[in-house]
């Protein structure tokens, strides 16, 4: 897969100084947020697949994924190695520019080289636009967590087959 980054923008493995600039965005962006410990562990345990975007030398963006055993959800479920993404966001005026769009895709080929057959997310049923995104990347929705966030809000649970010839 060749991955063409918008000029300017550059993606990298993320650094324990990036933790702060990580929050920041998460705070920003995203209604749920995580301990600063919790960032510190994943960023401990899966450090090539915990990146952020740079911009004029400022993070604007992050995936936070982590490896993990479970059973898929499409077709005969079996036990494999996913891929988990938990986190992901760009700041608002850093959108639409395919940004995250890269970053997702740089994140998907992290799992495929760590040995992952699929590529696991929620995301909430209110979320149009991240739903699109997922999908155009090749996800799929096959579950619905009911009242999966804080505020009571349910989750739709989407995967995608992974490539894992590179």
């Amino acid at each position: 897969m060749v991955l063409v980054i918008p000029e300017g923008y550059v993606i990298r493995k993320a650094k324990e100084d990036d933790i702060n600039g990580v929050i920041y965005i998460n705070s920003v962006t995203l209604p749920e947020h995580y301990t600063t410990s919790f960032y510190n562990s994943i960023l401990s345990t899966n450090p090539e697949t915990f990146l952020v975007v740079e911009y004029e030398g400022r993070i604007i963006g992050y995936h936070m994924g982590r490896i993990e055993y479970g059973l898929t959800f499409k077709g005969m479920p079996r036990f494999v190695k996913k891929g988990h993404v938990i986190s992901i966001a760009v700041l608002k005026e850093h959108r639409r520019k395919g940004v995250g769009t890269i970053l997702l895709k740089t994140a998907l080929e992290e799992f495929a080289k760590k040995g992952c057959e699929v590529s696991f997310l929620e995301v909430r049923i209110s979320n149009e636009p991240a739903i699109n995104l997922y999908k155009k990347l090749g996800y799929e929705i096959v579950d619905r967590i009911h009242g999966y966030y804080n505020d009571g809000e349910d989750a739709y649970v989407m995967e995608k087959t992974l490539e894992t010839k590179f």
